[in-house]
């Protein structure tokens, strides 16, 4: 369709064309010899007359009629010699010497009236109002003759001459009539003289009369009439008489706002009678006309439909029938015209946002007047005035909607908002309060239908807002059982109302997240979806297969539509929260045991809860994983660490179980064996996820994070915190045949199979290995010894001097073995472990040892040590040799 034509202002032009005026230059004998004079002249004879008049008062010269007699003389007498200077302007060839004498007869005539008639009181305010209106209607009708002071003073005069005239109880239909005629007068001389600026000001003027009469007080019937009238007629009529020029069209538009003004004053001071509304109805209807010709006066229509709409919305116990009358007046004129103009293709911008406001506004004002909420009360009236205003939008959208292959322009998409608006309200004002999430569902997917092949930001912004207007009056219209269903209370199979609630909320997001959006909001429709779908799901399933379900929709949605990160993700966050009670207090309890306090298993949930809630997540965390591949680095760190922490929860919790330690002293006789079975199963999985062939890329990865989580449990539970050898753990009766072999075989062995994993990358860190290996065989050692002399808990008996002795051959012997070890395997990292060892051990019993010991015994101490130390020394100076030899060799 074409373009809409605008409608031009047409106004009809002069017969004769204005003739081009040459550029005035500045000449100084000019104006102060041959005009200024002339205009000092007029005015000096002004003043004369006013002086004489008021001379022969004060000085009792005359009486009183001849006193007024002679002013009058004397202005007629300054007129007449205007005629005469008129008549001989050939001989003159000076039209200022006429306007000199016109001026100052004109007012003298005023000043005359106003001195009798106010400030001397010689003849009444009625008579003295009346000949200002006869020497005003003078003035305009000289200014054809004479020019431009007569229509100053005519200007000046006519809407100073109520002021004048001295009455303190003005007749206001009187009144506004004359004003009404001053105005008209004045404003058609302007027009037929192209002086412009006269009619505005004469616009001006009555206007600043009107707001006088306004703060006059509250009027009677007669005066709302007669103010109502005038300022229809000031603000409209008068107005069309101004020109096309600049000054006219903003005149024109001034005129009609101010006038919308101050009629919505009169209705308020009124009381709101009808008859004050009948003015303002009829204002409207005028303004809708005059922009019929006036393109330019249709923004004061606008402007005077939103205050009328809040003048409505302001009426205070308003009759219903006269308040749809007059909403349904305020309708046709201020809705219907400028569909009017839509409809035949000549709407301005201003046309378009007035149909779709104007309506909606009305709408409102009816709520507010009737304390009417949109929501929670049915008001079929209201709902069906609502779908009727609809009409007015939907059929400007109508007209001018767009072919398939053309955008929709933000006019358009005004008008539909406003059709769908409305239609969102009269659907929420006829139905009950439980139904206004479907109401906002069935607006959704009709702007759905009609926008569906349209890839504009106004479908998205449209479906967004009634998907946000259904989310929001969601929670309030629904039953409070809604949200104990949504934490899992409730009785399951109760809330089918509130499955249609949710599942509608969720309607306009799954629309939204649909293909062909694009940006972040689909993502986010698509997470506010998920949890509405959430919502309505949990309104009649039973609580205790929620978390199952969650963990099943993503794994679905993972393998049948990978793209749906977002509600993939979304169920998953809601798995967490539904496992929260199994998660939390497995946390507290190992933050706790990282403390030192013992890992109880009456401190965690039950073992069904723990199957029940955080089974299905550690599940769909794993199934998320393997199915969908992570993107980044990160991004698969953070998501195999989370699936890994939530594995470990189900299954340590489980097995907590086996041992079921309650408290401390069960944790003396058992915790090392729970420890140590606990790092062998561990050790298991990591073994075989290692051997067994690579299934998946992961495979390898898993394998050592296993076997460094089963590490770093020994380390800080079984050799810092709980060591046996300080703390109170019972170890077993017999030495070898107990738990410290077994849990320090786990942790040389993984340091051992960890070593050999890192030989190809970190290749420096070795030694470092087979130090920690040596030092766990040292400290089984101790360990194994301690308990020959304690029993199965080490820290029972305390330290003899037996014990501390063969302390320090244990330790010689285990550097000789070290040593042996070290020759065998060529491995320098265990000779020199050994000489550390066997260095700490000559140390022991040279500082210790010997301090407690005599005689014999002491020569035998020092005899062994000193054999001890020769024969290590030949040994390892051969193992010198053998290497240099070899080296040369």
């Amino acid at each position: 369709m074409n373009p809409e034509p605008v409608a031009p202002e047409t106004e009809p032009l002069a017969s004769e064309p204005k003739p081009e005026t040459p550029r005035r230059q500045f000449d100084f004998e000019d104006i102060f010899g041959r005009q200024l004079p002339i205009w000092g002249g007029g005015i000096a004879l002004a003043i004369a007359g006013f002086f004489l008049v008021r001379w022969s008062i004060e000085a009792g010269v005359l009486n009183e009629q001849v006193r007024v007699a002679l002013g009058f003389a004397f202005g007629i007498v300054l007129l007449v010699a205007a005629e005469v200077a008129h008549r001989f302007d050939k001989r003159l060839a000076d039209e200022r010497v006429r306007q000199a004498f016109a001026g100052a007869g004109l007012a003298t005539l005023y000043a005359s009236f106003y001195l009798a008639g106010t400030h001397y009181g010689l003849i009444g305010p009625a008579f003295a109002f009346a000949g200002l209106a006869v020497v005003t209607a003078l003035a305009i009708a000289l200014s054809y003759r004479f020019g431009l002071p007569s229509a100053v003073l005519g200007l000046v005069g006519g809407f100073a001459a109520p002021a004048l005239s001295g009455s303190t109880e003005p007749n206001l239909p009187l009144l506004a009539t004359y004003l009404a005629m001053v105005t008209g007068g004045l404003v058609a001389t302007g027009k037929r003289q192209q002086r412009s600026w006269l009619g505005l000001a004469a616009l001006g003027g009555a206007l600043g009369w009107g707001l006088v009469m306004l703060v006059a007080g509250p009027p009677d019937e007669a005066g709302v009439l007669a103010i109502g009238g005038y300022l229809v007629l000031i603000g409209t009529m008068l107005p069309a008489l101004l020109g096309t020029g600049p000054l006219g069209k903003i005149g024109r538009l001034i005129a009609a706002a101010l006038a919308a003004m101050q009629v919505a004053a009169l209705v308020g001071l009124s009381g709101y009678s009808l008859l004050a509304w009948g003015c303002y109805v009829l204002l409207a209807g005028a303004l809708a006309v005059l922009g019929f010709r006036f393109g330019r006066v249709r923004q004061a229509s606008a402007f005077a439909a939103l205050v009328g709409a809040g003048l409505l919305a302001a009426w205070p116990a308003a009759p219903a029938g006269w308040f749809a009358a007059i909403t349904a007046a305020f309708a046709l004129i201020l809705g219907g015209v400028p569909l009017r103009h839509i409809w035949r293709e000549q709407a301005r911008d201003v046309d378009r946002g007035q149909v779709a406001l104007v309506p909606v506004a009305l709408v409102t004002a009816a709520c507010w007047q009737f304390g009417q909420p949109l929501v929670g009360a049915q008001h079929m009236i209201l709902a069906l005035s609502a779908t009727a205003l609809a009409l007015l939008p939907a059929l400007a959208t109508f007209v001018r909607w767009p072919n398939e292959d053309r955008p929709l322009d933000i006019r358009v998409s005004g008008t539909l908002a406003a059709t769908a608006a409305l239609i969102l309200a009269a659907g929420f004002l006829a139905s009950p309060a439980w139904a206004a999430p479907l109401v906002s569902a069935a607006v959704a997917t009709g702007l759905y239908a009609l926008l569906r092949l349209r890839a504009e930001l106004t479908k998205t912004v449209l479906l967004w807002a009634a998907a946000m207007i259904g989310l929001v009056v969601l929670p309030g219209t629904g039953a409070g059982s809604e949200f104990e269903h949504l934490i899992g209370g409730g009785e399951p199979w109760s809330e089918w109302r509130g499955l249609l609630r949710w599942a509608a909320a969720a309607l306009p997001f799954v629309l939204l997240a649909l293909p062909g959006s694009r940006g972040r909001a689909p993502a986010t429709a698509e997470t506010l979806a998920a949890l509405l779908a959430y919502g309505a799901l949990a309104m009649v399933l039973d609580w205790q297969v929620i978390p199952a379900l969650l963990a099943a929709a993503a794994l679905a949605i993972t393998w049948r539509l990978p793209q749906r990160v977002a509600a993939s993700r979304t169920w998953r966050v809601l798995g967490v929260a539904w496992a929260a009670p199994v998660l939390l207090p497995w946390s507290e309890a190992g933050l706790l045991a990282l403390s030192g306090m013992p890992f109880l298993a009456d401190e965690l949930p039950p073992m069904t809860d723990v199957l029940r809630l955080a089974l299905p997540l550690a599940i769909a965390l794993l199934g998320v994983r393997a199915l969908r591949p992570a993107k980044s680095q990160v991004s698969a760190i953070v998501g195999w660490s989370m699936a890994a922490l939530a594995t470990l929860v189900v299954v340590h919790t489980g097995f907590k179980q086996l041992y079921s330690i309650s408290d401390l002293s069960q944790f003396a006789a058992l915790g090392l064996a729970e420890r140590t079975t606990w790092q062998a199963l561990l050790a298991l999985v990591a073994a075989a996820l290692a051997q067994l062939p690579a299934r998946v890329a992961w495979q390898g990865h898993a394998a050592r994070a296993i076997a460094i989580v089963a590490l770093v449990h020994f380390t800080i539970f079984g050799l810092l915190l709980h060591n046996p050898l300080l703390s109170a753990q019972a170890v077993g009766p017999w030495p070898l045949v107990n738990w410290l072999l077994p849990s320090y075989s786990i942790g040389v062995g993984l340091l051992l199979w960890m070593r050999r994993d890192a030989i190809g990358r970190l290749a420096a860190l070795r030694p470092a290995f087979d130090g920690a290996v040596m030092a766990l065989i040292a400290l089984l050692a101790l360990s194994e010894l301690r308990q020959a002399f304690s029993g199965s808990v080490l820290t029972q008996v305390p330290l003899g001097q037996t014990e501390d002795l063969l302390r320090s051959l244990l330790a010689i012997v285990l550097a000789l073995g070290f040593l042996g070890w070290g020759a065998r395997t060529q491995q320098r990292s265990w000779r020199v472990g050994s000489l550390v060892l066997m260095l700490g051990a000559v140390l022991k019993v040279f500082v210790f040892d010997a301090a407690g010991l005599e005689g014999l015994a002491r020569v035998a101490s020092f005899l062994a040590l000193g054999l001890c130390l020769i024969g290590m020394g030949w040994f390892y100076s051969r193992q010198l040799i053998d290497r240099t030899g070899a080296k040369a060799d």
